[in-house]
């Protein structure tokens, strides 16, 4: 069953949503039921971080090795822009 939602937004998301949703062939009610759905139901209980489609479509291209530190990894380039500049 499906039930009216008013949401108040700004006018420019709005238009720019309203545009991306032509260009996908989608309604702008189908775009909002569908992210609801996937962030109520991808990580339950869980908060979720809004991603783009595009950072979607790439997830998972990438191997990282089990022991990759990223901080540590992080730390090494900043101490060596540091030490270049």
């Amino acid at each position: 069953m499906n039930k009216k939602l008013t949401l108040l937004l700004d006018e420019t998301i709005i238009s720019q949503a309203k545009e991306y949703a032509r260009k996908q062939n989608e309604t702008l009610s189908g775009m909002v039921e569908k992210y609801f759905s996937y962030i109520t139901t991808k990580n339950p209980g869980k908060v979720h971080i809004s991603t783009s489609r595009d950072i979607e479509e790439l997830s998972g291209i990438i191997k990282v090795p089990d022991n990759y530190n990223i901080k540590e990894d992080y730390r090494q380039y900043r101490s060596n822009r540091i030490l270049s500049e």
